[in-house]
């Protein structure tokens, strides 16, 4: 599973339950604010922790832990990611896979198998302008983010949808785009997640100015339905 790292405990990343992460390396997209660059560009720069060292620690909190989120990177791309799911249902955690959408085939298998039991889905931008915001040249990039969204959807699959938000990349006019065809997939929930001035892929957006969160829940007021806004405090707007 290329696996670069683990947070033992949250309370907050898989909704109802008590879980740990499993970090694993590569991504398909270069997201300008991605705060992990390393699992990016070099996840070989980070140890390797061994499918069965994580496995072995999983069993150890049996009782302790209910859930596991798996994230990263981009987890779709690893082949392996089927029968890993499936190890961690059969030691008796719940499964929830964090993924940027563009691989949506294997993710339904898991799930079609039983050892699928949330989602969490980037929704980057607009249709119009997915591939510019993402840098992914993949064809048909938002088709294959909604093609997985709408599978979650007729499929009653827990779903956390978030878009983190930089002004220099989401004006509100795309937003409110973004608003929409969530809107004609039939989607509430939608998680606005305040943009993380740390270490990221694209040093400019540093210095651009951004949405402030006051401003953020104003624009979720705007755009209606269940959107929400998480700040880098954690907190939620209704």
């Amino acid at each position: 599973m290329n696996i670069r790292g683990i947070q033992k405990f949250s309370l907050v990343d898989f909704p109802g339950r008590i879980c740990c992460i499993v970090f694993v390396g590569n991504c398909n997209f270069r997201c300008p604010y991605c705060h992990n660059p390393a699992l990016i560009f070099d996840p070989e720069s980070q140890p390797l922790i061994e499918d069965q060292n994580f496995l072995d620690f999983l069993s150890s909190r049996k009782g302790k832990l209910d859930g596991v989120v798996i994230s990263g990177g981009e987890p779709s791309l690893r082949p392996r990611l089927p029968e890993f799911a499936r190890q961690i249902k059969e030691l008796g955690f719940a499964v929830k896979i964090d993924t940027n959408g563009s691989n949506p085939d294997p993710v339904i298998a898991i799930h079609q198998a039983g050892h699928l039991d949330a989602l969490g889905i980037d929704y980057k931008g607009p249709a119009a302008h997915y591939n510019e915001i993402a840098c992914c040249q993949l064809p048909d990039l938002a088709g294959r983010v909604r093609k997985l969204i709408q599978y979650a959807q007729d499929n009653g699959i827990p779903t956390d949808i978030r878009t983190t938000v930089h002004k220099a990349l989401l004006p509100v006019e795309y937003l409110q785009q973004m608003r929409a065809e969530l809107d004609a997939l039939g989607i509430g929930q939608w998680t606005l997640q305040q943009f993380h001035p740390v270490e990221i892929i694209d040093d400019k957006l540093l210095q651009e100015p951004t949405y402030s969160d006051g401003e953020l829940f104003q624009i979720s007021r705007q755009l209606g339905g269940n959107t929400k806004v998480r700040g880098l405090k954690g907190i939620f707007s209704a």
